[in-house]
C-alpha cells in the first residue's frame, strides 16, 4: 500500500502517508452508512425526483443535463427526510473565518515581547566588557525576552453558539499558528442548573477564577454572541468584571455591531484608550458617557470598561494596536457596573420578517447569501460557508450573522449533532425568484477551488451503488472531471465529454479501449520574418504538420476530435502558452524534431528536447522499456559532425528516404513541385515510423515540467566542450553497517540505487544520461577508488580541472576511514565542487533517530560544501533529495550552478599543444634594416 501511494503521489513524506491512511480509516468508519438493499429510485407521486431525471433551469444547482453534466452531489444531512442512492464522499469545505491573512496581520501587535522573561540568555556585550576590564572570562546572563501574554480562550457553548462552531475552530487554529502567545488554553463556558460553569477541553469543571492572572501576564478572550438567556443574568457579567480587575479581558462577538443591542450586550458603550501597553481594565482611559438614571451620574468608578470586538480585521486591528502599541484612536468597549448588569434594555426585531422585507433592508452580501441558499430547503453550515467563500467572497461573518438572526431560516441542532438550517417553503418561493441560472451553474466549480478538502459530507448519486444516505433533496454541484479527481471516485458511469476534453481524460481511454494522446510533438525552430511583407516564414512547416497528421489519421484508429499531433504555432501569442507547451511535452508519445542549422541554436528547441528526453530517462529508470521515441526529420541539410553531443546518440535515417531527401531536406522537397511525389513518400514513411515508435514501446505520460525552469539541451554557440565529473561516495554490500538494508547497494559503489522502490537503474547511470542530455561530457568515478593521498595533494587540483558533483549516501559516513577522507576532500574543495545527497522517502531507516544522526554527521564531515550548497537556489541538493523526480529536477540546476562557478573562479589556460610567446618590450630599431640586409644578401 505504501509503495502504491508513493507511486501515485511521490511528494508525500512518511508523516503524510500515515495521515492519509489514518484519514481513510476514519472516513470509512465515520461517513459510510450501513449498506441498504435498495433498487434504483423511480419517480413516484409525492416522492422526491431522482437526480438523474431532475429538471433543469431553476430547480436547483447542479441539475443541468447534457454532455457537460456528471453525477450530482448532495449534501449529507443527519436529519433529512430524503434518502439518496450513491457513494459517500467528503468534498472540500469553505473556511468558517473569512480573510484569514488579514486577521493574522491585525493580531501581529500581540507579538511584542516582554523584555524580561523567565529564561536567561548570554549577554555578549557585558561578558566582553567584563573580560576587558578583569581579564577573566566570566559569562554574564540577563533575562531573555519572551512572549508578553498567555492566552485563555473562553468559548460560550450555548445552543445558539452552535452555528459558530466552524468560526471558533478556525479562529483557534489561526491563534495557534500565529505564535504570538506563550500558551493557548481553551475553556468552555456554559450555564448549568447551578449557574455559570467553566470546563476545560476534557469536560472537567474548573474554578470560576481560574482564568485570572495576578501578574497581568494572561489575556482572556470570551467568545460569545451573548444571545443565551444566561447572559441576561448578572452572574456572568460579575465574573467577567472580576477577571478584568487583574487580567486583560475582551469580548469577541461574531455578530455585527449593529445587532449587539438585540442581545444581552446592551451595556453602555465607550471608546477606551490605554494608559500603558497591556493595561488591565481599571487602567483604561475613557470619557464618561451619559449614564442611565439608576446609576449615579458622577460615580464613574462604578463602571469597568471591557473591550468588545467583532471578527473583522479592522476591529481586531484597532483592539490590538490600542492595547499593545498605545494607538491614540482607541477601541470600542462596554461598561460593566458593579452589580454585573442593569435591567434588560435589549431590543428584538419588531414583528415577523418576510423574505421581501429582508432583501430590502439587509446588506447586499447577506441578501445574496439568502437567495443562493434558498433552493436547498435544508442545508448545513458547511455548505453555507462554501457558498459564502466561493460565490459571495465579499461577505463577512457579520453578513452570515445577519442572515442567521433574521428569522428567515429555522435552526435545527441537537446537543452533539451538526447544525442544519431549514428554509420554509414560503420563504423559498420568494427568494428563488431572485436566483439566476448563471449563479446556479457557478456552484459546479465551487468545490474545485475550495481550500479545505474532506470536510463537507456529501453523496455522489449513483444508481449502481447499493447504499442510501440521508441527504438534501437538491444537489449543490455536479461531479466534473476535476471534482472526480479530488473525491477519488471511480471513472465509470459518466456521459462522454466533447472536443479537447476527450484527449486529456484518462477515463476516456478505457471507453475507447486505446491510448488517444497526441502521437507526436513537432519541435522546430521558428524562422524570423525578413520584412514587414514577408508573410508567414513558417508556412511550409505548417503544411508539413497537416500532411503528417492526415497520414497518421489514416494509419491509426484515432476517434474524431482527438489531435494526431501538436505544434505550437497557434500558441505563440496566447495566454498560458508555456503551460500548454509543458502539458503536451508531458503527454505526446513521440518527439519529432525538425533538424536545421537554426534548430541547434534555438534555446526554445533545446528546452523542448531536454523536457522530452528527461521523461524518457525517467521512464527507463522506472523499468519501462520505451525504445526510441524520438524520430528526427531533416528540414534542411545538416552536417552530422556539427550536431551537439546530446543529440549524436539519436539515429538520423537519411539513406532510407532517398538521396534527394538527404541533400535537400523536407524544405527542398516541398518547395520544388517536380519533387512532390518524393515529398509525399517521405512524409508517409515518417508517419509510419512515428506510429511504430508509439506502439512498439509506449512512453507513459509524465508530469508537466515548468517551461521557464527547463534548461536547454544545446550548449551556446561558440563555447567549447564542457565536462562534468560525477563522484559517487556510497558503501557496497560488503561494508554497509550490520543493521542497514542491503537493497539499495551492489558490489560496487556505482551500483548504489537509493530510489530502488521507484527505479531499476543505478543512480549514477541516470545522472550520467541526464548530464549528457545537457550537452556535457561526463566522467564517472567512485570516491573509494580515489588515491588516499590525492585528497591532500595537487592531484586533486588536476582532477578538479572540471566541475565536480559528489553523489553522497549519508550511510557512507559510518566508515571512519571514508569519513576522514571526505573531510580532507571538503577542506580542499574548490567553489565549483558541489554535492547532492539523495535519500528515499520510502526508506524508513532514513527517518527518526538514524536520519538525525546521519544529518549531524554530514554537517561535521562536509561543512564547507554543505554551506556553499545552502547559499544557492538548490538548497534541497544538500538538505536531501527525497524522490527520483526531485533528483531529476535538482541535477540540471546543480550543473548550471557549478558551471557558472567554474567560469567565474577557474584559471584560464591556452589549449594544450600550442605555444603563445610571451610579449616583450624592445628598444628603438631601424624599420628599414630588414630591407637593407636583403639587398646586401643579393
Amino acid at each position: 500500500m505504501v509503495r502504491a501511494l508513493d507511486a501515485v503521489a511521490p511528494d508525500l513524506d512518511g508523516t503524510a502517508l500515515a495521515e492519509v491512511l489514518w484519514l481513510a480509516a476514519r472516513m470509512n468508519q465515520a461517513v459510510t452508512d450501513p449498506p441498504v438493499e435498495v433498487s434504483p429510485p423511480q419517480p413516484t407521486a409525492g416522492a422526491p425526483v431522482p437526480p438523474s431525471v431532475a429538471p433543469t433551469g431553476k430547480d436547483g444547482p447542479g441539475t443541468a443535463t447534457g454532455p457537460e453534466a456528471g453525477r450530482p452531489l448532495h449534501e449529507r444531512l443527519a436529519r433529512a427526510s430524503t434518502r439518496i442512492t450513491g457513494a459517500a464522499v467528503a468534498t472540500p469545505k469553505g473556511a468558517g473565518l473569512p480573510l484569514p491573512q488579514e486577521v493574522t496581520r491585525a493580531l501581529r501587535p500581540w507579538k511584542r515581547p516582554w523584555p524580561r522573561g523567565r529564561r536567561s540568555a548570554l549577554d555578549v556585550a557585558a561578558t566582553v566588557d567584563g573580560y576587558a576590564r578583569s581579564g577573566e572570562l566570566i559569562p554574564v546572563f540577563r533575562p531573555a525576552p519572551e512572549r508578553w501574554f498567555g492566552l485563555v480562550l473562553v468559548v460560550d457553548r450555548s445552543p445558539a453558539m452552535r452555528v459558530w462552531q466552524d468560526l471558533v475552530e478556525d479562529f483557534t487554529s489561526l491563534l495557534d499558528r500565529l505564535g504570538a502567545f506563550r500558551t493557548l488554553q481553551v475553556r468552555e463556558l456554559g450555564f448549568g442548573p447551578e449557574g455559570l460553569e467553566l470546563r476545560d477541553r476534557l469536560g472537567r469543571l474548573t474554578g470560576p477564577d481560574e482564568p485570572r492572572s495576578p501578574d497581568a501576564r494572561r489575556l482572556v478572550v470570551v467568545v460569545s454572541d451573548c444571545a443565551a438567556p444566561g447572559w441576561r443574568e448578572p452572574e456572568v457579567w460579575r465574573r467577567i468584571r472580576a477577571w478584568s480587575l487583574t487580567t486583560p479581558v475582551a469580548l469577541l462577538n461574531p455578530l455585527p455591531p449593529k445587532l449587539w443591542r438585540r442581545t444581552a450586550l446592551d451595556l453602555p458603550s465607550v471608546r477606551v484608550r490605554p494608559g500603558a501597553p497591556g493595561a488591565v481594565s481599571p487602567h483604561l482611559i475613557f470619557d464618561p458617557p451619559l449614564l442611565p438614571d439608576d446609576e449615579p451620574a458622577g460615580d464613574t468608578g462604578a463602571w469597568l470598561p471591557v473591550p468588545v470586538l467583532s471578527t473583522s480585521p479592522h476591529s481586531l486591528d484597532r483592539w490590538s494596536r490600542t492595547l499593545m502599541r498605545g494607538a491614540p484612536e482607541g477601541c470600542g468597549a462596554v461598561l460593566v457596573p458593579r452589580g454585573g448588569r442593569l435591567s434588560s434594555r435589549s431590543r428584538g426585531r419588531p414583528g415577523g420578517v418576510t423574505a421581501e422585507g429582508f432583501l430590502r433592508t439587509a446588506s447586499p452580501a447577506a441578501a445574496r447569501l439568502a437567495v443562493l441558499c434558498a433552493p436547498f430547503g435544508r442545508l448545513g453550515m458547511g455548505l453555507l460557508h462554501l457558498i459564502r467563500q466561493e460565490l459571495v467572497p465579499q461577505a463577512t461573518v457579520g453578513d452570515v450573522a445577519e442572515l442567521l438572526t433574521s428569522g428567515l431560516f429555522a435552526i435545527d441542532a441537537d446537543r452533539d449533532g451538526p447544525v442544519e438550517l431549514i428554509v420554509p417553503d414560503e420563504v423559498r418561493g420568494q427568494l428563488e425568484r431572485e436566483l439566476t441560472v448563471h449563479e446556479v451553474r457557478r456552484m459546479d466549480r465551487a468545490i474545485e477551488r475550495a481550500e479545505r478538502p474532506g470536510r463537507l459530507p456529501a453523496v455522489a448519486y449513483d444508481p449502481l451503488v447499493r447504499a442510501q444516505h440521508r441527504a438534501g433533496e437538491r444537489p449543490f454541484a455536479n461531479e466534473r472531471r476535476r471534482t472526480q479527481e479530488l473525491l477519488g471516485l471511480p471513472a465509470g458511469g459518466r456521459p462522454p465529454l466533447t472536443g479537447r476534453e476527450r484527449v486529456v481524460d484518462t477515463w476516456q481511454r478505457e471507453r475507447y479501449g486505446a491510448d488517444i494522446r497526441p502521437y507526436f510533438f513537432l519541435s522546430y525552430a521558428h524562422t524570423p520574418p525578413w520584412g514587414p511583407e514577408a508573410g508567414d516564414p513558417d508556412h511550409w512547416v505548417n503544411v508539413f504538420f497537416k500532411d503528417l497528421c492526415n497520414h497518421i489519421y489514416a494509419l491509426t484508429d484515432l476517434p474524431a476530435g482527438a489531435p494526431a499531433g501538436f505544434m505550437d504555432r497557434e500558441m505563440r501569442s496566447g495566454e498560458g502558452w508555456p503551460e500548454k507547451l509543458a502539458e503536451n511535452l508531458a503527454k505526446c508519445r513521440v518527439l519529432v524534431p525538425l533538424f536545421s542549422p537554426r534548430y541547434f541554436t534555438s534555446e526554445m528547441c533545446g528546452r523542448e528536447w531536454f523536457a522530452f528526453n528527461e521523461r524518457v530517462l525517467h521512464a527507463r529508470a522506472t523499468g519501462v522499456d520505451v525504445g526510441s521515441p524520438i524520430v528526427p526529420a531533416l528540414w534542411t541539410r545538416v552536417d552530422h559532425s556539427a550536431l551537439p553531443d546530446s543529440v549524436r546518440h539519436i539515429h538520423v535515417d537519411q539513406a532510407g528516404y532517398g538521396d534527394r531527401y538527404a541533400t535537400n531536406g523536407l524544405y527542398g522537397l516541398i518547395k520544388l513541385s517536380r519533387l512532390r511525389d518524393e515529398y509525399e513518400e517521405v512524409v508517409l514513411h515518417l508517419a509510419r515510423r512515428i506510429v511504430e515508435a508509439a506502439h512498439e514501446s509506449p512512453l507513459p505520460s509524465g508530469r508537466p515540467r515548468a517551461y521557464e525552469n527547463t534548461p536547454s539541451a544545446f550548449k551556446p554557440q561558440g563555447t567549447g566542450p564542457r565536462h562534468i565529473r560525477l563522484v559517487v561516495a556510497a558503501p557496497t554490500q560488503d561494508d554497509i553497517p550490520d543493521d542497514r538494508d542491503v537493497r539499495p547497494y551492489g558490489e560496487d559503489a556505482q551500483d548504489w540505487n537509493p530510489y530502488h522502490a521507484e527505479s531499476t537503474r543505478p543512480l549514477v547511470n541516470l545522472a550520467e544520461d541526464l548530464v549528457r542530455s545537457l550537452d556535457y561530457r561526463v566522467t564517472v568515478s567512485s570516491f573509494d577508488d580515489e588515491p588516499a593521498e590525492s585528497a591532500k595533494s595537487g592531484e586533486q587540483e588536476a582532477r578538479s580541472a572540471s566541475p565536480d558533483i559528489l553523489l553522497l549516501d549519508r550511510w557512507a559516513l559510518a566508515d571512519e576511514g571514508r569519513r576522514l577522507r571526505l573531510q580532507a576532500f571538503d577542506a580542499n574543495s574548490r567553489p565549483w565542487v558541489s554535492m547532492i545527497v539523495p535519500w528515499s522517502r520510502a526508506d524508513l531507516q532514513n527517518h527518526g533517530e538514524d536520519g538525525r544522526r546521519l544529518s549531524e554527521e554530514l554537517e561535521r564531515t562536509l561543512p564547507q560544501i554543505a554551506d556553499r550548497g545552502r547559499r544557492t537556489d538548490v538548497r534541497i541538493a544538500v538538505n536531501g533529495v527525497p524522490t527520483l523526480k526531485a533528483f531529476t529536477d535538482v541535477l540540471p540546476a546543480v550543473v548550471a550552478h557549478i558551471t557558472r562557478q567554474y567560469l567565474k573562479h577557474a584559471e584560464a589556460h591556452p589549449p594544450p599543444g600550442t605555444h603563445v610567446p610571451r610579449p616583450r618590450l624592445t628598444g628603438p630599431s631601424d624599420p628599414f634594416s630588414d630591407l637593407r640586409s636583403d639587398g646586401e644578401g643579393e
